[in-house]
């Protein structure tokens, strides 16, 4: 698990190549672009996007092109339904910068992210969404490696956050992120960790959809394995040792829980926030759309006794 730390000892400046991330601004909804120079992939928007329902959550989608050229389509959408829209409106520039440049795993690295709009001048103002002004998840290339964590906005069109890597090997970082007065957004970078690459671990769907963390016995329910389709995410959470049903959930970040989903390539993501009641348990209820057949991992986030837990599942859309 990477851990966010509050370090504010200054790093000593590197050189360190930066991405520029061009995100297209559209009434419906959030499409963005990412480019990271560091990791040597480029990305541009394809201009498509969705209408929006927060307790629903929001998705997007990123392709490969081709080895070293990475292109971010992203689709945004709240609720699982995705309506079209013709790109319009300024563009958003997302530079991502780290510190060092190269990190070594379980070395802290300083991530800077600086907004600006098509002119150069800062962004300056965002929405508060869950508590945060951003929500920056972080996954290693094989999914086995997961973080979410919250950058702090510093002024200026400026988020830092001060993590680090546990492994070596590359990883992809999605953030989230709503320009006041705009639409929500999410832009990717990609970053490669020196060291040892720790053996990709395949991704297999779970035979049972039930399981053990942190004390905590957890199973899903999904309405529907058919992609395109409203699929409801039912997890039901009891006492490993009590087996009594818990119903003492306490709020993370603002809600009963959290769901975030990757494709097996990393080209779709979606952020799901849950439906409305069962605020502290047993159940928790969320909806979304699969935007295609193929592996799914689901992380699913809650906190009990003021310690968060993570409950990861592996599915398989149709």
């Amino acid at each position: 698990m990477l851990k966010e730390t509050a370090r504010k000892t200054k790093f000593r400046k590197r050189s360190a190549a930066a991405a520029l991330i061009v995100l297209s601004l559209l009434a419906a909804s959030c499409g963005s672009a990412a480019k990271n120079e560091h990791a040597e992939h480029a990305a541009a928007t394809n201009g498509k996007e969705a209408a929006a329902n927060e307790h629903s959550g929001h998705a997007s989608n990123t392709a490969t092109n081709a080895p070293s050229n990475e292109a971010a389509e992203n689709h945004s959408e709240h609720g699982g339904k995705a309506d079209n829209a013709d790109s319009s409106g300024a563009e958003v520039k997302l530079e991502w910068q780290y510190s060092p440049a190269a990190p070594k795993p379980g070395e802290e690295t300083k991530i800077e992210m600086i907004l600006s709009d098509a002119t150069g001048k800062p962004i300056e103002k965002y929405d508060v969404n869950h508590e945060k002004l951003m929500h920056l998840i972080v996954v290693s290339e094989d999914l086995s490696e997961f973080s979410h964590i919250h950058p702090e906005y510093i002024g200026k069109g400026k988020f830092e956050v001060t993590t680090a890597f546990p492994i070596g090997g590359s990883y992809k970082l999605y953030a989230d992120f709503i320009p006041t007065g705009s639409s929500q957004k999410t832009a990717t970078s990609l970053i490669k960790v020196d060291g040892k690459k720790q053996a990709a671990q395949p991704l297999v769907k779970d035979a049972s959809l039930a399981k053990e963390v942190d004390g905590v016995t957890a199973s899903l329910d999904i309405s529907s394995l058919r992609s395109g389709e409203e699929v409801d995410l039912t997890f039901t959470l009891s006492d490993a040792k009590t087996k009594k049903p818990i119903t003492d959930l306490q709020p993370y970040l603002g809600a009963i829980g959290h769901v975030v989903i990757l494709s097996e390539n990393l080209n779709r993501y979606l952020h799901v926030h849950p439906k409305e009641g069962n605020a502290s348990g047993p159940t928790a209820e969320f909806s979304t759309s699969f935007p295609e057949p193929g592996l799914y991992k689901i992380w699913g986030q809650f906190q009990r006794g003021d310690k968060s837990f993570i409950v990861p599942f592996t599915v398989e859309l149709k």
